[in-house]
């Protein structure tokens, strides 16, 4: 009996430290798998959080280099032009009243496509009068110029949203009707801002003949000419939600929800 007992003593003694080396195996292994795990997120988030800084950087460049280019034509362009049309009224003094007023439609109408381009590319009532207004100063003049109507309405709290987001949203504005303009074949665009306690939500809808939306398996990289890239990478710097959605009974309707602040 005292033998057998030592042998099964011994066998238990080794059962339990197998058992023990197993568990401690088993538990170093998950613990080095989660470790692995957290590292992999770690480097992904670097990855993502890097990715955004050299996107927002390059949004930064572009929209200096908007700014400059738009100073630039509205203070160098819009001054030679002004002279311009006085030197032109000047030297056309023995010309007919139609001639000279064939000239200044001419001047004049030089004159406001510098404008616009320079408003198009760096609105200067942005920063002033923010983004209510420099948007519904965008759809006046989109009306004023063009063959459809573009209004702009909004519901709720006024928005009041720091520099860079309103630059940022605009921007979105601009392009989604841009693109509304250039493709979708409509007789009218509307753009709407509504905010509650939990959401800002900006959208851009129209009656087109509308488009083959993006989906999870398709993405953004197959509608071509749209631009859609650019709108979700402006609206991922936002922390935003961007959708397509059909507008009924036809077109479309963009939609860019964001965090109340």
């Amino acid at each position: 009996m005292d033998a057998s007992y030592q042998v099964f003593f011994l066998l238990a003694i080794g059962t339990a430290g197998m058992l023990l080396l197993a568990a401690t195996i088993i538990l170093f292994v998950l613990f080095y798998q989660k470790k692995m795990a957290q590292e992999q997120l770690r480097r992904q988030k670097l990855e993502a959080d890097y990715q955004e800084k050299m996107m927002m950087a390059q949004v930064i460049s572009q929209e200096k280099e908007r700014s400059r280019v738009s100073k630039d034509l509205h203070d160098g362009v819009g001054v030679m032009l002004q002279v311009l049309s006085n030197t032109v009224m000047t030297v056309a003094t023995g010309a007919s009243p139609e001639d000279k007023k064939e000239i200044q439609h001419y001047v004049n109408e030089i004159t406001e496509t510098v404008r616009r381009i320079s408003f198009d590319l760096m609105p200067a009532g942005l920063e002033k009068f923010g983004l209510a207004k420099t948007v519904g100063e965008l759809c006046s003049r989109l009306s004023k110029r063009g063959t459809i109507p573009v209004t702009f309405n909004q519901s709720g709290i006024q928005l009041s949203l720091d520099q860079n987001t309103e630059l940022l949203v605009y921007r979105i504005i601009q392009e989604s009707v841009n693109n509304a303009l250039r493709h979708a074949q409509a007789s009218e665009i509307k753009i709407l801002f509504t905010r509650n306690e939990q959401h800002i939500k900006v959208s851009i809808s129209d009656n087109g003949i509308g488009f083959d939306f993006p989906t999870p398996e398709k993405g953004l990289t197959h509608v071509t000419g749209l631009g859609l890239s650019s709108l979700q990478n402006r609206a991922n710097l936002l922390v935003a939600t961007l959708s397509f959605e059909k507008n009924f009974p036809s077109g479309t309707q963009v939609e860019l929800t964001l965090p109340a602040l």
